[in-house]
């Protein structure tokens, strides 16, 4: 009988990331596999007991891990065991596959969706203890600064498990202190709820004040806000697949040669914590506004320039001098977004998506599609939302068989 590989996950449950690192591990396990999972949730927290033993997990037979790079990682690493490490406290580990989030895009991504809705005012809220928190917050300022724009960054005291009590007045004071209407990029998706409650404490509207953007779209979280939150959709699950698919290949003892996988940033999905315009023109605002409310119908610029009142040329120099690109560059952006998302979201096929979108058939769909995001619908789907797509790598693990 053919032996069951047994793998070792130690990874959140908590939060919407580590769920959905598992649910691509699982998804893999089912096509490939079977495997036999244990699971334990301590090793994110860095609470947790620092002498624990591990021996155990040589004496259960685990063929391979896949965890958090909690602070007692090295006795991980030390068992031998094929492994893959999600990044989250630690910069880098040598030799060792690393599940890596994107900061660079999904701060491109905040940008985008800030952008387009008009805000020259931008501030970073997050956890001055946690790494990757710095390095989202350092990324979204260097992209804003060559943009031209000055970001506020919020100095936290410490993770908010540990200090929000006296976090709170100071996240409503420096909120106080900022220019309106403001941006505000949130680590994830709790520190989002964290601000948008500062703000109703503080006496601040939301989005109309301080719109506020997360990271994550935990949907337990974000529904939970008042008002619903904002937030950018990320790969995990499908990183979670491509790091079975990894950790499949050393437990065969096959040599294989991988680099860090990548969480990438997909789309933000628009709640009520975002939906506003900083822009005074109303020729704009009303564009933009028919645009987003028609996206299910095959308006023209025409259409657009009819809701707006106004010419062509003077809405298409209008949308450059404030938005940086034409009218119908942003119709065809928000068709595009919304075939993302419903690719992402439903399991309705591409030609169904095509019709509820009036199109007659996929081919027109699928080709301003590739134009916008340089792949088929049908590629995208299967790369992030169905965890398939499994590219060969390029930097040798150092782990071998012993």
């Amino acid at each position: 009988m053919e032996k069951v590989p047994k793998v070792a996950l130690f990874l959140e449950s908590s939060r919407q990331y580590g769920r959905d690192l598992v649910r691509g591990i699982a998804k893999y396990s089912r096509l490939h596999g079977p495997w036999t999972f244990y699971r334990e949730d301590m090793f994110y927290n860095r609470t947790a007991k620092r002498s624990r033993d591990y021996s155990w997990i040589k004496k259960w037979k685990a063929d391979g891990i896949i965890t958090r790079d909690f602070k007692n990682i090295d006795k991980l690493l030390a068992l031998g065991i094929p492994i893959i490490v999600a990044r989250a406290f630690h910069n880098d580990i040598e030799n060792i596959a690393e599940i890596v989030t994107d900061d660079i895009a999904i701060g491109n991504l905040a940008c985008e969706h800030f952008f387009r809705r008009g805000f020259k005012n931008f501030a970073y809220c997050g956890f001055d203890d946690m790494p990757w928190s710095r390095q989202r917050g350092e990324s979204f300022a260097r992209i804003l600064k060559e943009n031209g724009y000055e970001s506020f960054m919020f100095n936290s005291l410490s993770s908010r498990m540990l200090n929000w009590q006296d976090e709170h007045p100071r996240i409503i004071e420096w909120l106080k202190t900022l220019p309106k209407p403001i941006a505000v990029l949130c680590c994830n998706d709790d520190r989002g709820c964290d601000l948008i409650e500062a703000c109703k404490t503080g006496g601040l509207r939301v989005p109309f004040e301080v719109a506020v953007l997360g990271v994550d779209n935990d949907s337990q979280v974000c529904e939970l806000s008042n008002p619903p939150l904002s937030s950018i959709l990320l790969s995990t699950e499908n990183a979670g697949f491509q790091a079975a698919a990894v950790l499949d290949k050393l437990m065969s003892k096959k040599p294989a040669r991988i680099s860090d996988i990548s969480v990438k940033p997909l789309e933000v999905i628009s709640r009520q914590s975002t939906d506003t315009l900083a822009i005074e023109d109303i020729n704009i605002v009303k564009a933009l506004q028919f645009i987003n409310q028609n996206f299910n119908r095959l308006i023209q610029v025409g259409d657009v320039l009819n809701a707006a009142g106004c010419s062509r040329r003077s809405l298409d120099e209008k949308f450059q001098r404030h938005l940086g690109y034409t009218v119908f560059a942003e119709i065809r952006r928000v068709r595009v977004g919304n075939i993302a998302q419903m690719l992402l979201e439903t399991d309705q096929t591409i030609s169904k998506i095509a019709l509820n979108l009036g199109y007659n058939d996929s081919d027109h769909i699928a080709r301003f599609f590739k134009q916008e995001k340089n792949m088929t619908p049908q590629a995208y789907r299967n790369k992030y939302a169905l965890g398939l797509g499994i590219k060969k790598q390029g930097k040798q693990n150092s782990w071998q068989p012993k």
